[in-house]
Formats: structure tokens, sequence, C-alpha cells
């Protein structure tokens, strides 16, 4: 079945993403013992130069994810789930950021996820993003790995 990207301008009034990010919240306590909730709010999406997308399998949202500005030239990347790994929903929502991202003029694409989230981990390595230096509220975050992506190269 394909897959379709639909943007979604209130992320925190529909109930597709509020059910993805209530188990996306889920995982990250899991994996880190926090949801990661301080750190990015739905209502951050709404904003100017920002912007938050589900994937649809059907009528089905099985992928989430969204950028906000960071810097003039710099978006961060918050808020990507898959409800189920290896279908290649997480690049497909990546790859639908990246391009709108450059749309908007934004340079680089910056993330964090913490050091023990492997997948999350891997999967940013695989998708050709470097770690850096942390940066803003994760610089002294010794569990925190960041992570950018220049868009010219896209």
């Amino acid at each position: 079945m394909n897959i379709t990207i639909e943007r979604v301008t209130h992320p925190n009034e529909d109930k597709r993403v509020i059910n993805l990010i209530s188990k996306l919240n889920d995982s990250l306590v899991s994996i880190s013992g926090s949801s990661g909730t301080k750190r990015a709010n739905l209502d951050d999406f709404t904003q100017e130069n920002a912007l938050f997308i589900i994937a649809l399998r059907g009528k089905d949202a099985v992928a989430c994810g969204g950028f906000r500005p960071l810097l003039p030239q710099i978006c961060e990347v918050k808020r990507m789930y898959s409800l189920e790994k290896g279908k290649g929903f997480g690049r497909k929502i990546l790859s639908a950021l990246e391009t709108a991202a450059k749309e908007f003029n934004y340079q680089y694409i910056y993330l964090e996820t913490r050091r023990n989230n492997d997948n999350a981990v891997t999967f940013y390595l695989k998708n050709g993003y470097r770690i850096i230096e942390n940066y803003g509220i994760y610089r002294e975050r010794k569990e925190a790995v960041c992570f950018s992506k220049e868009l010219s190269y896209l």
C-alpha cells in the first residue's frame, strides 16, 4: 500500500498526531526515562517557518515528525516517530522534512536524541547526518547526542 505525506497545520488538535505522539512519549520513557515533552510541544509546529507532517497508509497515520526554527538558517527536527520499524516510514518522513526545510530556505537541519537510543542514532547516521557538538540546551547534557545535515546536498 502506498504511503502519502500530509501536512498538519494544527498538530495539537489532530487526533491522529496526538495518538502518535502518545506512543512516541511511551517509547521514549522506556528508552531514556523521559518523554521529551519538555523539549518540544506540538504548539511549536504552528509558528512561522515550522512544519509538522504525518505519513498515512490508507487512512491510518503510521509516522510523524516536524521541524521548527532554531536560527534563521537552521531548523530543528523534533518528534520523529514511526509505528513500525524497518518499513521505511521514518525515512519517508525525514526525506519530506528535508525537502520542505530546503523550500523554507533553511541551510541546515539540527536534531538531538539520546545516546542510548541506538535505533535513532543509527537511523540518522544512515541518512547522512553527522554528529556535531551539542548545541543550545543540550550543550552540557552528556546523555544527548546532536546531529546536523547540510541541505545543499539534497
